[in-house]
């Protein structure tokens, strides 16, 4: 587990970098656009590394809040909508298994 990323929320892949559809989007062929369901149901996206995935996780590191069974995540970068934090429901949070150790 990195110690950089303890935590992970759980992602679904919306367009691989290498997907025919990316090339009229602006990003590298080694990124892909993740949705996070956030606390409310709804997706946000945001473009990250493939790197930084996990299988179906994306690490953040430590949560910063908690109202309930909702923490308050960041996110390593900036999500379409244009946040860097999102409520997520507590069992999306997961331990994050770093794919290169």
């Amino acid at each position: 587990m990195s110690k950089d990323c303890p935590h992970a929320v759980k992602v679904r892949i919306v367009v691989d970098g290498m997907d025919e559809r990316a090339r009229t989007l602006p990003m590298h062929p080694s990124e892909v656009i993740v949705a996070v369901t956030d606390a409310d149901g709804h997706d946000e996206e945001v473009i990250v590394d493939r790197r930084s995935l996990s299988g179906e996780s994306l690490g953040i590191g430590h949560p910063v809040g908690r109202d309930g069974d909702r923490l308050l995540v960041e996110l390593p970068r900036e999500t379409a909508g244009g946040a860097w934090r999102v409520w997520v429901p507590e069992a999306s949070v997961v331990p994050f298994a770093d794919p290169v150790a």
